[in-house]
């Protein structure tokens, strides 16, 4: 197991390479439907890098919360155009970053899913563009430091969703199972004995869709890509007893969006695409006491492939930095979306944004031309306002 420290000031840095020169080389990138808009910068936040030296750049991983406070940055593709996923994992921690041991398996669009008891499960996902999708699953231990592959799913699924239900099974749903291929197919894990089961399917074979816990115990699922520029408003409800039951649509169809849980109980769905190319501001809040979808705030900019890319800040606001350019905070009670000045970086599609310990953490992504951004941000909570 290897440490890495933060490297302490210099401003803020973007994988090692300076402000500057990433502000450049973004205004020379094609603005057709890849969110080239840009934020103007002023003055913001102290944003400083929190380089890892030796891990590589990424995008399309995963970042999951661990109960000590760390968070486990997992897999991805690793070289532009995403020809190669890595097995490599590290944990994001205050006190300086720390290499774990690899996955069993190389992927990336794969989910990763806090376990009741403390471990990670990890499913699906590609070894590489234009590869078949992915079966294996894998768990992370904390304890241990090590991966241990579960029995593999019944069907190799990526760019699918997952989400732990009440009574610590986890349900994974949808996904891509072969070019512009999609499934209805729902799995559901045990981890008491470390098996898939046959979930109820969804109403339509979908990929790219979005799945978020509930505090009663169920999962939310909703959206997706249907085919080619096509979206689903579709969402249902998966309960702990094995029943799936439809609820109120999506106001606006989409796929590529991402969900966050707040404290309330609600749900605040954010962005995504309903074309592949037209990218959405909106945001939608569900209410399980309605079963229904109502508007939430606009976004500066349109964002999509938001999978990891949002996260709750512990007075309950949702940071979003993925998919579009800068970032920016969500305050659905005021009901204002607030860019976070100073950070105008160009759009990191498939990043992801975690809070970790006094600090937001951004990680990873590529640009609209699938280039790696080697984007890694530390943005003190303080800085980001009431």
């Amino acid at each position: 197991m290897t440490r890495y420290r933060p490297r302490a000031g210099g401003g803020l840095r973007i994988g090692g390479v300076a402000l500057a020169v990433m502000l450049a080389a973004a205004a020379c990138t094609d603005g057709a439907g890849d969110g080239a808009d840009r934020t103007p910068s002023a003055a913001g936040p102290e944003v400083t890098a929190a380089e890892v030296v030796g891990v590589e750049a990424r995008a399309a991983h995963t970042a999951t919360g661990l109960a000590d406070g760390s968070v486990l940055v997992a897999g991805g593709c690793v070289v532009d155009g995403c020809g190669r996923a890595t097995t490599s994992a590290f944990l994001l921690r205050d006190d300086g970053d720390v290499e774990v041991a690899p996955m069993t398996s190389a992927r990336d669009a794969h989910t990763a899913t806090l376990l009741a008891g403390g471990e990670v499960l990890v499913t699906g996902g590609f070894s590489a563009e234009g590869r078949p999708p992915l079966a294996g699953a894998e768990t992370y231990d904390p304890a241990t430091g090590a991966w241990a592959a579960t029995e593999p799913m019944r069907v190799g699924r990526g760019g699918h969703a997952a989400a732990r239900l009440g009574d610590g099974r986890v349900v994974v749903v949808g996904g891509w199972v072969g070019p512009r291929q999609y499934t209805a197919t729902t799995e559901v894990f045990d981890p008491g004995v470390g098996r898939f089961e046959p979930g109820p399917p969804l109403p339509e074979a979908v990929g790219a869709l979005a799945a978020v816990s509930l505090a009663d115990g169920a999962v939310l699922v909703t959206g997706g890509q249907t085919g080619p520029e096509a979206a689903s408003a579709t969402a249902v409800v998966v309960s702990p007893d094995g029943t799936l039951r439809r609820v109120g649509s999506l106001e606006q169809a989409r796929f590529k969006h991402t969900m966050v849980a707040l404290p309330d109980g609600r749900v605040l769905v954010i962005g995504g695409t309903s074309t592949d190319e037209d990218l959405l501001a909106s945001t939608e809040v569900y209410d399980p006491a309605t079963g229904r979808f109502t508007a939430g705030p606009t976004m500066s900019s349109g964002r999509y492939k938001l999978t990891g890319s949002a996260a709750l800040l512990p007075d309950g606001r949702v940071v979003v930095a993925g998919g579009g350019p800068g970032i920016e905070v969500i305050d659905v009670t005021r009901g204002t979306s607030t860019p976070v000045p100073g950070v105008g970086t160009a759009r990191a599609s498939f990043s992801t944004a975690s809070v970790v310990g006094p600090q937001v953490r951004v990680v990873g992504g590529y640009d609209g031309r699938i280039r790696l951004t080697h984007t890694d941000l530390t943005i003190p909570l303080a800085s980001l306002g009431p």
